[in-house]
Protein backbone atom coordinates (compact mmCIF):
# COMPACT_ATOMS: atom_id res chain seq x y z
CA UNK A 1 0.00 0.00 0.00
CA UNK A 2 1.33 3.53 -0.63
CA UNK A 3 2.28 5.59 2.42
CA UNK A 4 2.75 9.20 1.97
CA UNK A 5 3.54 9.45 5.72
CA UNK A 6 7.28 8.87 5.27
CA UNK A 7 9.66 9.17 2.53
CA UNK A 8 10.35 5.62 1.04
CA UNK A 9 11.18 4.61 -2.16
CA UNK A 10 9.20 3.09 -5.96
CA UNK A 11 5.39 3.81 -5.74
CA UNK A 12 5.86 5.78 -3.13
CA UNK A 13 8.07 8.17 -4.18
CA UNK A 14 6.96 8.42 -7.59
CA UNK A 15 3.57 9.36 -6.42
CA UNK A 16 5.03 11.94 -4.06
CA UNK A 17 6.90 13.42 -6.60
CA UNK A 18 4.12 13.71 -8.96
CA UNK A 19 1.79 15.42 -6.07
CA UNK A 20 4.41 17.94 -5.40
CA UNK A 21 4.82 18.91 -9.26
CA UNK A 22 1.01 19.10 -10.06
CA UNK A 23 1.01 21.22 -7.21
CA UNK A 24 3.39 23.09 -9.07
CA UNK A 25 1.97 22.88 -12.32
CA UNK A 26 -1.47 23.37 -11.66
CA UNK A 27 -1.74 26.79 -10.81
CA UNK A 28 1.29 27.85 -12.80
CA UNK A 29 -0.40 26.86 -16.33
CA UNK A 30 -3.08 29.02 -15.42
CA UNK A 31 -1.07 31.72 -14.54
CA UNK A 32 0.86 30.76 -17.95
CA UNK A 33 -2.56 31.05 -20.08
CA UNK A 34 -3.46 33.85 -18.46
CA UNK A 35 -0.38 35.72 -19.98
CA UNK A 36 -1.13 34.20 -23.34
CA UNK A 37 -4.18 34.60 -23.29
CA UNK A 38 -5.13 36.65 -26.64
CA UNK A 39 -8.14 38.65 -25.25
CA UNK A 40 -8.51 40.59 -22.17
CA UNK A 41 -9.36 37.90 -19.49
CA UNK A 42 -11.53 40.55 -17.30
CA UNK A 43 -13.93 42.18 -19.82
CA UNK A 44 -17.10 41.48 -19.91
CA UNK A 45 -20.66 41.18 -22.02
CA UNK A 46 -20.45 42.37 -25.88
CA UNK A 47 -17.06 44.25 -24.91
CA UNK A 48 -15.64 40.48 -24.04
CA UNK A 49 -17.81 38.85 -27.13
CA UNK A 50 -15.71 41.08 -29.36
CA UNK A 51 -12.21 40.61 -28.44
CA UNK A 52 -13.10 37.11 -28.16
CA UNK A 53 -14.25 36.75 -31.67
CA UNK A 54 -11.66 38.80 -33.05
CA UNK A 55 -8.59 36.81 -31.47
CA UNK A 56 -10.40 33.40 -31.54
CA UNK A 57 -6.92 31.94 -33.03
CA UNK A 58 -5.53 32.41 -29.72
CA UNK A 59 -8.13 29.98 -27.99
CA UNK A 60 -7.03 26.57 -28.78
CA UNK A 61 -3.68 26.65 -26.93
CA UNK A 62 -5.93 28.81 -24.50
CA UNK A 63 -8.03 25.88 -23.68
CA UNK A 64 -5.58 22.77 -23.64
CA UNK A 65 -3.60 24.91 -20.64
CA UNK A 66 -6.61 25.06 -19.35
CA UNK A 67 -7.59 21.17 -19.46
CA UNK A 68 -4.01 20.32 -18.16
CA UNK A 69 -3.99 22.32 -15.35
CA UNK A 70 -7.35 21.05 -14.31
CA UNK A 71 -6.28 17.66 -14.38
CA UNK A 72 -3.69 18.43 -12.35
CA UNK A 73 -5.46 20.29 -9.39
CA UNK A 74 -6.73 16.95 -7.81
CA UNK A 75 -3.52 15.50 -6.94
CA UNK A 76 -1.91 19.15 -6.36
CA UNK A 77 -4.60 19.72 -3.58
CA UNK A 78 -4.03 16.51 -2.30
CA UNK A 79 -0.67 17.24 -1.67
CA UNK A 80 -1.09 20.41 0.03
CA UNK A 81 -3.72 18.85 1.88
CA UNK A 82 -1.52 16.16 2.98
CA UNK A 83 0.93 18.32 4.42
CA UNK A 84 -1.80 20.96 5.97
CA UNK A 85 -3.35 17.79 7.99
CA UNK A 86 0.11 16.77 9.37
CA UNK A 87 -0.09 19.88 12.35
CA UNK A 88 -3.81 20.62 12.30
CA UNK A 89 -5.84 17.59 10.91
CA UNK A 90 -9.48 19.13 11.71
CA UNK A 91 -8.47 21.97 10.52
CA UNK A 92 -6.93 20.96 7.40
CA UNK A 93 -9.43 18.35 6.98
CA UNK A 94 -12.24 21.48 6.43
CA UNK A 95 -9.49 23.15 3.78
CA UNK A 96 -9.53 20.37 2.08
CA UNK A 97 -13.12 19.51 2.07
CA UNK A 98 -13.73 23.17 0.56
CA UNK A 99 -11.16 23.70 -1.99
CA UNK A 100 -11.99 20.60 -3.60
CA UNK A 101 -14.90 22.58 -4.74
CA UNK A 102 -12.50 24.64 -7.07
CA UNK A 103 -11.90 20.90 -9.26
CA UNK A 104 -15.55 19.82 -9.45
CA UNK A 105 -17.08 20.83 -12.36
CA UNK A 106 -20.35 22.63 -11.71
CA UNK A 107 -20.59 23.59 -14.87
CA UNK A 108 -19.18 24.05 -18.20
CA UNK A 109 -16.82 26.97 -19.90
CA UNK A 110 -18.49 30.06 -21.18
CA UNK A 111 -15.04 30.07 -23.95
CA UNK A 112 -16.47 27.37 -25.02
CA UNK A 113 -19.75 28.25 -25.99
CA UNK A 114 -18.41 31.37 -27.06
CA UNK A 115 -16.13 29.32 -29.49
CA UNK A 116 -18.94 27.14 -30.65
CA UNK A 117 -21.03 30.38 -31.84
CA UNK A 118 -18.23 31.53 -33.51
CA UNK A 119 -18.06 28.48 -35.25
CA UNK A 120 -21.75 28.35 -36.19
CA UNK A 121 -21.94 31.41 -37.76
CA UNK A 122 -23.58 33.69 -34.69
CA UNK A 123 -23.64 37.29 -34.58
CA UNK A 124 -22.01 39.57 -31.21
CA UNK A 125 -25.25 40.23 -30.46
CA UNK A 126 -26.70 36.77 -30.25
CA UNK A 127 -23.83 35.76 -28.68
CA UNK A 128 -23.71 38.01 -26.03
CA UNK A 129 -27.35 37.04 -25.64
CA UNK A 130 -26.49 33.31 -25.18
CA UNK A 131 -23.28 33.87 -22.96
CA UNK A 132 -25.66 35.82 -20.90
CA UNK A 133 -28.30 33.78 -20.77
CA UNK A 134 -25.56 31.10 -20.27
CA UNK A 135 -24.02 31.92 -17.67
CA UNK A 136 -26.96 33.51 -15.39
CA UNK A 137 -30.25 31.60 -16.21
CA UNK A 138 -29.20 27.76 -16.03
CA UNK A 139 -30.55 26.17 -13.19
CA UNK A 140 -27.16 25.68 -11.56
CA UNK A 141 -25.62 29.31 -12.10
CA UNK A 142 -25.90 29.56 -8.23
CA UNK A 143 -23.39 27.24 -8.26
CA UNK A 144 -21.03 29.38 -9.47
CA UNK A 145 -20.35 31.15 -6.19
CA UNK A 146 -18.81 28.33 -5.09
CA UNK A 147 -15.73 29.29 -6.27
CA UNK A 148 -15.69 31.19 -3.46
CA UNK A 149 -15.67 28.66 -0.79
CA UNK A 150 -13.04 27.26 -2.89
CA UNK A 151 -10.77 30.04 -2.30
CA UNK A 152 -11.73 29.10 1.64
CA UNK A 153 -10.53 26.22 1.63
CA UNK A 154 -7.16 27.26 -0.39
CA UNK A 155 -7.17 29.45 2.94
CA UNK A 156 -7.62 27.33 5.62
CA UNK A 157 -5.34 24.99 4.24
CA UNK A 158 -2.86 27.73 4.27
CA UNK A 159 -3.82 28.89 7.96
CA UNK A 160 -3.22 24.81 8.85
CA UNK A 161 0.52 25.00 7.27
CA UNK A 162 1.01 27.80 9.53
CA UNK A 163 -0.55 26.84 12.63
CA UNK A 164 0.82 23.67 12.79
CA UNK A 165 4.45 24.33 11.27
CA UNK A 166 3.90 21.69 8.78
CA UNK A 167 5.53 23.78 6.16
CA UNK A 168 7.89 26.60 4.81
CA UNK A 169 5.85 29.72 6.56
CA UNK A 170 6.91 31.84 3.79
CA UNK A 171 4.70 28.90 1.48
CA UNK A 172 2.14 28.97 4.20
CA UNK A 173 1.49 32.69 3.97
CA UNK A 174 1.61 32.76 -0.14
CA UNK A 175 -1.30 29.96 0.22
CA UNK A 176 -3.21 31.59 2.35
CA UNK A 177 -2.01 35.58 0.59
CA UNK A 178 -3.59 34.37 -2.99
CA UNK A 179 -7.05 32.97 -2.33
CA UNK A 180 -7.91 36.51 -0.82
CA UNK A 181 -5.99 38.29 -3.60
CA UNK A 182 -7.80 36.17 -6.73
CA UNK A 183 -11.08 37.97 -6.99
CA UNK A 184 -9.41 41.36 -6.56
CA UNK A 185 -8.32 41.77 -10.50
CA UNK A 186 -11.34 40.49 -11.97
CA UNK A 187 -13.70 42.48 -9.67
CA UNK A 188 -11.43 45.47 -10.62
CA UNK A 189 -11.55 44.58 -14.47
CA UNK A 190 -7.51 45.09 -14.40
CA UNK A 191 -4.72 44.03 -17.14
CA UNK A 192 -4.41 39.85 -17.72
CA UNK A 193 -0.59 40.75 -16.23
CA UNK A 194 -2.09 42.22 -12.94
CA UNK A 195 -5.10 38.71 -13.05
CA UNK A 196 -1.95 36.48 -12.99
CA UNK A 197 0.06 37.84 -10.24
CA UNK A 198 -2.31 36.25 -7.39
CA UNK A 199 -2.42 32.64 -9.55
CA UNK A 200 2.14 32.83 -9.23
CA UNK A 201 1.36 33.48 -5.70
CA UNK A 202 -1.18 30.54 -5.75
CA UNK A 203 1.70 28.57 -7.46
CA UNK A 204 4.22 29.52 -4.79
CA UNK A 205 1.88 28.56 -1.96
CA UNK A 206 0.69 25.25 -3.46
CA UNK A 207 3.34 23.84 -4.05
CA UNK A 208 6.04 25.23 -1.42
CA UNK A 209 3.76 23.81 0.85
CA UNK A 210 3.38 20.36 -0.88
CA UNK A 211 7.06 20.38 -1.18
CA UNK A 212 7.11 19.64 2.46
CA UNK A 213 5.90 15.88 1.56
CA UNK A 214 8.82 15.16 0.30
CA UNK A 215 10.54 15.29 3.68
CA UNK A 216 9.75 13.18 6.71
CA UNK A 217 7.78 14.86 8.95
CA UNK A 218 8.67 15.31 12.77
CA UNK A 219 7.05 12.23 14.97
CA UNK A 220 4.71 14.05 16.89
CA UNK A 221 2.94 15.63 13.72
CA UNK A 222 2.63 11.58 12.52
CA UNK A 223 1.88 10.14 16.32
CA UNK A 224 -0.17 13.21 18.09
CA UNK A 225 -0.78 15.65 15.89
CA UNK A 226 -2.96 19.14 17.10
CA UNK A 227 -6.45 19.38 16.59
Amino acid sequence: MTNLDTPGSGADAFARHAMVASAFLAPLLVTVSILLSPFDATAEGEAYVRDFTENIGGYALFSWLAVLSAALFLPGLFAVSKVARRGRPTLGLAGMILAFILAVPFGGNSDDVLYAANRAGLDTAVTTRLMDAYVNDLPIALLGSAFFLGLLGLLLLGVAALLGRSAATWAAAALIAAPILLPIPWLAGMGNVVVAVPWLILTAGMGGVALSLLRRPAPSAVTAPAP
